[in-house]
């Protein structure tokens, strides 16, 4: 049974845990709860529906296999994984021999891959992942709100927070003995607190934008030409391109398994290029065509869904773990590079920490305040 709330409950509902936000970081963190503690009673907010359209897709999709790991092993996604999601070849990378001449994969050097890796890794379609991964969430007995969050009362201790949450024209308030915030760069919990750092200096001078797009029916023959078993075992077209230039590396990232959909960006330091000189469709198209022409036949091959530029990539969280059982996990608490790998990687190690805090709170164990202090 999936349990959605749009109208106010009779009374006020306490939970265990109040997840703020049903994207990767609050549906991934709620179904491991929901896997390590039983009986766990667990809400989803989230103004978005069950649904998920291509506007929930992020920037890049790829996971590293620490994340992959994550998602087969503890949160036991294996099997959905294979069959919902494009496999992931490892990483390639490209420097151009001149930087003058960029217009076929002979015009770069290369770091190839040219076998399937060890461990498994994904792209992820992320729209998919969340909307499929909060139905899971919902038949194991998490209970989703959709509607937006408009007030929260921190407490103190071992006291209840209260989140409000405006569900179509009423205010429900939901009370949590802990309380999560996986809801983005909205920075719900970042912005109560005065936790959240965008200094680049205090952020080992990362001074980065990013810009990018997705397009659909590309032809993939440009990465890969085809099946070559005396050069290659796994197709390049599922690799994560990197195509690297002074100030800048470029991404190509497949989204969806079924069609030839890819996310094409760039990461680019301000210091070396300007944001006013990449942040449109047309200027990130001519930087394109004269710095990597091979990514931008790749572009005009296919049909451009949309295009967005984020300014500031990097923030961090002066605290992740409270001892007055709140949290923040994913974009809510740290961001460094707009690709994902590493960020899921963070996310899946916070969601493991946070899991073992709560169950240890929750069971009363003594050493439960060490854990939330480490």
């Amino acid at each position: 049974m999936l349990t959605t709330q749009k109208q106010a409950p009779t009374a006020t509902q306490v939970y265990d845990v109040v997840i703020m936000g049903a994207g990767f970081a609050g549906n991934c963190q709620a179904r491991h709860l929901l896997l390590n503690i039983p009986g766990i009673k667990i809400a989803l907010v989230d103004p978005r529906g069950p649904e998920r359209s291509e506007k929930d897709l992020k920037v890049g999709e790829s996971t590293v296999e620490i994340a992959a790991m994550f998602l087969y092993k503890e949160l036991k996604l294996h099997e959905y994984l294979i069959d919902n999601h494009a496999p992931k070849y490892g990483l390639t990378y490209h420097w151009p021999k001149d930087i003058d001449q960029t217009k076929m994969m002979d015009d770069y050097h290369h770091i190839w891959v040219n076998g399937s890796p060890n461990l498994e890794s994904f792209h992820i379609h992320r729209a998919k992942f969340e909307r499929d991964l909060l139905k899971m969430n919902q038949q194991m007995g998490a209970t989703f709100y959709q509607g937006r969050v408009t007030n929260i009362d921190l407490s103190t201790g071992d006291e209840l927070h209260t989140v409000t949450v405006k569900c179509d024209c009423e205010s429900i308030p939901l009370q949590g003995k802990h309380l999560v915030d996986g809801a983005g760069r909205r920075f719900l919990l970042g912005k109560k607190t005065n936790t959240l750092i965008f200094d680049d200096e205090k952020l080992q001078g990362i001074n980065t934008g990013s810009a990018w797009l997705r397009v659909k029916n590309i032809d993939s023959k440009i990465l890969d030409p085809g099946y070559q078993p005396d050069v290659q075992c796994a197709n390049r077209y599922y690799t994560t391109h990197h195509w690297m230039g002074y100030g800048h590396w470029v991404w190509t990232i497949p989204i969806a398994k079924e069609s030839k959909d890819l996310s094409i960006g760039i990461v680019h330091h301000k210091n070396a290029i300007a944001p006013k000189d990449i942040n449109t469709l047309e200027k990130f198209k001519e930087f394109l065509e004269a710095n990597h022409t091979i990514v931008a036949e790749l572009i005009e091959s296919g049909e451009i869904v949309d295009f967005h530029y984020l300014p500031r990539i990097a923030h961090m969280s002066k605290q992740i773990i409270s001892e007055d059982n709140w949290y923040v996990l994913g974009d809510a608490g740290h961001m460094f590079d707009p690709f994902y790998s590493p960020n899921l990687v963070i996310v899946s190690l916070a969601i493991e920490s946070v899991t073992e805090v709560i169950r240890a709170k929750l069971a009363g164990e003594p050493d439960a305040v060490k854990k939330q202090q480490m």
